[in-house]
Order: structure tokens, then sequence, then C-alpha cells
């Protein structure tokens, strides 16, 4: 009994010796037996055409199949399968055990007794199993083909068999359960990973990766999901950057296309990326050439070159959208890149069309899913000068100067939606009309439009057989009547600007308006009202208490004791705001000043005098600060600093301050508005009345 129970001892020793060994990765070099004596009798595809859905296929006939294996789990990437194909396709072996490779290596050519397997899926993939797995049985689930039984279906066949990748491209590639290329070896030619997974391993440390490729033509649409085990013995290596050749076993997840690779090297990716290599300017004309009525690709190694002649900031058009024209004159073209942009108005930019689709968007002429790394800013503040035509002109030379700019002088507007911009309005001049159009989610898709200018500038774009001109800013709207369109800002004609405010009777100067409601990511409202009510003319004593926008005497040459008579006389003017209680006022009134655009300009500085001016004593304090925001209607600010760094007024302060504001570069050369505004966002403090703030002597400086 002793020898017996010892000899137990010894065999689940063994045991565990055996298992232990299983775990590891171990390389055995396989015996090769030449041809065995086997023949196939059928073909892969034709087994697998047995199997469309729902329970696994058991396999009772004596059939036989022969295949080169095409991926085995030496490096980890596959577990417990290999893919076996032959010339009409591929399938899995799903095998229970550790270091197939040993027996069963990428290159060995394999005959298998199918009778007595199982034909099922995982998800899409087709697999042969020893059984059918009951938790999955509905959705084609199959068990592992033990160890033991191995040989009683495998025929191991001679090694180092031809296996050539096919060449195909993504859309070759289905996921449909038959389609002949999963579980086979192919190829995709000028892949690269996407510009986030370059900076990526393989795969996660915890989990496996999903990493994208994509082409350089349609890199939208021509993509694939490169699947990694996080046991791979690569998954910590990191993703190659460039472009090139890859290889691997082809097989779908669901709808999801997906690829797996044996080691490294199936990856070849030494090339430039797309996008990023030498490439020689192609005249935009030449590029809208090229487009024949269908969609077609640009020749490899070139680019276009343009200034951008629309604006973001004022969201008229998509923002994945630029129009973009080479020059004064020239040609330009719509360039819709695959994800939204930040070039702006009057950026010079190179965009590589390489292997690029042109194609039409709604009768749009389009350089379609640019990838924004195929494009490079060169330079900001350039300025195309509109080609000046006829309405009738434009509409004879529409195609040609599709996405260009144009001006139009003399004309009239009507038709529209309520009065307003949004949608299509009418423009007629003497020789035609011409629809403009506007986005409802432009920053002016609700202004009013004028019924009459001297000018109007925009850019043709069509909508199928209508002919429309799409439009900047209220900039390009010169002249207007009924209302007007908008001033155009400050004149900064010469440095340095200034505005002494002294003329208020006559109203806000130009470029300057006074608003409320202002908060973090809106300018307010319109103008406050003005007391009295028969406007600026009147002059307003410090003291007077109802809320708005004022014409108050300066501090400069008075006191605090100076009555309103006094006050009335002075003919030394300052810029005031009265808070009080009323929506938008406390916290939210703002002194607003509009740049139309700082086009070669640089170094901005700003002074003015902020004056607190009700000396009544007892009453609230109010904070103020200086920021700017930039495009027709910001959504955003920065503060600035200011010297002095605080900047408050409150009742029972008479005082007047010289405040001085350095921007730095933050205002350099830039071709969209910029508004500087003087801005309370918090509320008061304190308790009773609030203040009466004013400013004066306003001067802005630049190189």
């Amino acid at each position: 009994m002793k020898i017996l129970s010892t000899i137990k001892i010894l065999f689940i020793v063994l045991l565990t010796l055996s298992g232990i060994a299983g775990c590891k990765k171990t390389n055995v070099d396989p015996v090769d037996p030449g041809n065995p004596s086997i023949v196939a009798n059928t073909t892969i595809r034709d087994v697998k055409a047995r199997y469309t859905s729902g329970t696994p296929v058991a396999i009772t006939d004596d059939l036989v199949i022969e295949g080169v294996v095409s991926c085995d789990d030496k490096n980890g990437n596959y577990y417990q399968q290999i893919a076996l194909q032959d010339a009409t396709g591929g399938v899995l072996l799903r095998l229970a055990g550790n270091n197939l490779f040993n027996q069963y290596p990428v290159g060995r050519k394999l005959f298998v007794k199918l009778k007595g397997l199982y034909l099922g899926q995982y998800n899409g993939t087709l697999q042969f199993g020893g059984g059918i797995d009951s938790a999955f049985i509905s959705q084609g689930g199959v068990t592992l083909l033990a160890f033991n039984l191995f040989d009683q279906h495998i025929v191991k066949g001679p090694l180092n068999q031809p296996l050539t990748p096919k060449v195909v491209s993504v859309s070759e590639l289905t996921t449909s359960l038959q389609d002949p290329h999963v579980s086979t070896l192919i190829q995709l030619s000028e892949m690269e990973a996407s510009p986030a997974d370059t900076a990526r391993n393989y795969a996660d440390a915890s989990q496996s990766g999903n990493r994208i490729l994509q082409g350089c033509t349609s890199p939208s649409t021509n993509r694939i999901t490169l699947r990694t085990s996080n046991y791979a013995n690569f998954a910590t290596v990191k993703m190659p950057a460039g472009n090139g050749t890859i290889t691997g076993v082809y097989s779908y997840f669901g709808t999801t296309k997906q690829l797996t690779i044996r080691d490294t090297s199936d990856v070849r990716f030494s090339g430039a990326r797309c996008g990023s290599g030498p490439a020689t300017i192609l005249a935009t004309s030449e590029l809208r050439a090229l487009y024949n009525g269908a969609s077609t690709f640009a020749p490899a190694g070139r680019k276009i070159t343009g200034v951008v002649i629309s604006d973001r900031s004022t969201n008229n058009l998509n923002n994945q959208n630029i129009y973009l024209q080479q020059g004064n004159g020239l040609a330009g073209i719509c360039v819709r890149f695959s994800a939204a942009h930040n070039f702006n108005l009057g950026d010079s930019i190179d965009v590589n069309v390489s292997g690029l689709e042109l194609s039409e968007f709604n009768g749009l002429l389009q350089l379609n899913n640019v990838p924004l790394g195929y494009a490079q800013l060169i330079a900001t503040g350039k300025v195309i000068t509109p080609r000046v035509a006829t309405l009738a002109a434009i509409g004879s030379n529409f195609r040609n100067w599709e996405s260009t700019l144009v001006q139009v002088a003399t004309i009239t507007f009507s038709g529209g939606t309520a009065g307003n911009w949004s949608g299509s309005v009418t423009m007629t001049d003497a020789s035609g009309t011409l629809t403009v159009f506007t986005s409802s989610g432009a920053s002016f898709a609700t202004t009013p439009f004028p019924s009459a200018a001297t000018s109007f500038t925009g850019y043709l774009t069509p909508f199928n057989t209508t002919r429309q001109i799409s439009f900047r800013n209220l900039s390009d709207v010169v002249g207007g009547s009924s209302p007007p369109p908008a001033s155009g800002g400050l004149l900064l004609t010469n440095s340095p600007y200034t505005q002494n405010f002294d003329a208020l009777a006559n109203g806000l100067p130009q470029g300057v308006s006074v608003k409320i409601g202002a908060s973090a990511t809106s300018l307010g409202t319109g103008n406050m009202p003005v007391y009295p009510s028969t406007g600026l003319a009147t002059p307003t004593a410090w003291n007077q208490t109802s809320a708005g926008l004022k014409n108050f005497a300066s501090a400069t040459g008075l006191t605090s004791s100076s009555d309103a008579a006094a006050q009335t006389a002075s003919t030394n003017r300052a810029l005031g705001i009265r808070q009080t209680s009323s929506t938008g006022y406390d916290p939210g009134a703002s002194f607003l000043f509009e740049i139309t655009n700082t086009t070669g300009k640089s170094n901005f500085q700003m002074s003015f005098l902020f004056q607190s001016l009700d000396a009544t004593p007892g009453g609230r304090t109010a904070t103020w600060r200086v920021e700017y925001g930039l495009g027709d209607n910001p959504s955003s600010f920065t503060t600035v600093t200011t010297a002095p760094a605080t900047l408050t007024t409150n009742v029972g302060t008479f005082s007047s301050t010289p405040v001085t504001v350095n921007f730095g570069t933050a205002l350099n050369n830039l071709s969209q508005k910029v508004w500087i505004r003087i801005v309370t966002l918090t509320a008061t403090t304190g308790s009773n009345n609030r203040p009466s703030t004013a400013i004066d002597d306003l001067q802005l400086t630049w190189n």
C-alpha cells in the first residue's frame, strides 16, 4: 500500500510539473514528416458554407481539409487557436493547450479530419472546436478541442510551405461570414497608424489594444483596427509613426474590421506619413480640372497653397470646412477636413493633396476628408483682394469663380425670413440677382439685413442648382441703410488712437459701446439705456441714481464737492455707467471697444483714466477688470494684467486713477475682430447705492 501511495504521489508531481511547463513558451523544433498519406476531399470555403447562423454545426461525415498555418501562438498574439488557410479561404482551429507553435508553426501544412468537430463562430469569425459551448449556443460558440484528441483530428504535414499574403485594400474586406479573406494572411499598402495612436504601444499593460490604421486615400473610410493582445511579447513596443505595408490575418468582430499581426516584422512603416512627404505645388485650377463629374483622387506628391477666405469665428460655415483661394484673381476650392480645424481668415496654408478625394457635395466641389496633419500654416494676416464684378458677370463665370472672393457694388436686399440674414436673402444689382445664404448658426444670423448697401463681399458657393454667395462677417456689408451695417470699429489709422469723450453729446464714438448682461462667455446685450431718455446730449450729475450709461463731467479739473451746475458746465467729459440692482447691471456692466482687425499692427498698449465719481457717503464697491475677445461674437475672453492690478469704484470715493495695459503680442496682426472691454463680472460688495463709474482720456498705441 505504501508503494502504491508513493507511485500516486510521484504521478501527481509529474502531472504538476507538466502543467507548469505547459504555461511557459518553450521552443522545440518540430519534426518534418514530409507529405503524409492523407488527401483532402473538400475545401475550407465549402465547409464554412455549412454554417449560416445560430447553433454550431456538427460535422458528421468524413471530411478532410488541408491548409497552411498562417498564424500561431509563438509571440502571444493568438491564444489556444491557430489560423489555417487554403486557396479558397481561412478558418480558426480552437485547440486546448499552450506552445501550439511547437507542433503547428506558421508555414506548416496540416490535414484536419473534421468528423466529430463542430463549426461555429465568435462574433463573425468562423472556427472549428471540439464541442458546443452551451453558454453561447445560440451565438455559435464552440469549445476547445482537447489536447488528447489533437492527433486524432490533425495530421501534420511538411514545414515551411509557401505562404504569400494577398495584397488587398480595406474596401475589399467585408464583415460577412463567408468572406474568403477572413482568417487568411493579407497585406495592406500605404497604411499608417492614426495620429493619436502613433504615441501609443501596440497594447496597454492591462488590456488588449485596438489601434486604428488608416490609408492615405480617404483616411476616414480606408481604415481598419489593429488588434493586439496584451499578452503578446511585443505588446509594450511603441507603434511605428511612418507609412508603408502591413501583413496580418484578417478577421472581424461584429461590424469592426480587424487585423492581427504575428510579430512586429509584419509592420513595415518606414516611409513618410501621408501628407508629410516632399510635394510640388499644383495650381488650384489644375486640381479642380481633375474632377470630371465623378469622385477622383489627386496625384501623389502634390500640394496646393492659398489664403483662407472664410471666417470660422462667425460660424457661417461647417467647422470642418475652409474656403481656400490661391491668390488674387486665382482659383479657389472648399477644403473639408476630417475634423474641426483652427485656421482663421487670412491664414496662408499649404495642403498636401496626395491621394485625397475630389468630390461634390450638393454641387460644391470639395477636397474631401483631409486629415488635419496634411495642412501646414505658413503665415497669418494675408489679404485676398476680391474680384469686383456685376451679378451678371458672376452668373456667367460662376463655376470658374466658385470658392473665390468677389465684391458687388450698389446693391439692394430683399426677401429672407423676418428681415434677418438667416437663410436665403436676394441680392440685386442693375444686372441681375444672386442668393445670399447665411447659416442659422452664424453669429449674425439674427441681425436685420439692410435694404441697400454700397458694396457686398463674399465667396461663391453653390447649393445643387442654386447659385449662392456667403459672407464672412458684417464688415463685408458696407454703406448699408435701414439699418446700417456694423461700424467697423475704432478708427485705428495712425498710432496713437485717442478718445477724450468730450463730444458725447453727439453720441457714442465709432467702435465704442456700453453693454449690460456681460458674462465670461458673452459680450452682453445692446447699449445700455441712456439717462435721461432724451439721450447723451444732456449731462448727468455724478450722484444721479438711475441705471444707464451717462455723459458725466470728468473728475479732471473738478473736486468731489463740485455741484451739478459746475459739472454741467464742464467741457471735459467722461463716458460713465451707473449700476443699480436692475438685471444685467450688477454684475454685467461693460465699456466695450471694437477693433475690426489688427492686420499689420503689433504690440498694443492701452491707457485710460478710471474714475469713481459719486462721493456720497456709504455705499457699494464694484470690482472691474480688462479683457479681450476675438471674432465677431466671442464666447471666451482673456483677462489682461493692469497697472494698478486692482480696479475698483465705490460710493463715497472720488478719484481718477491712471491705468495702463500692455497686451504684449496677444493682439498682433489679427485678421478678425478684436474686442477690448472694461467689465465687472462679480457682484458689488457692501450695501446701499452702487457707484458711478467713468472712463476718460482713452489711448491705444501700437507699432
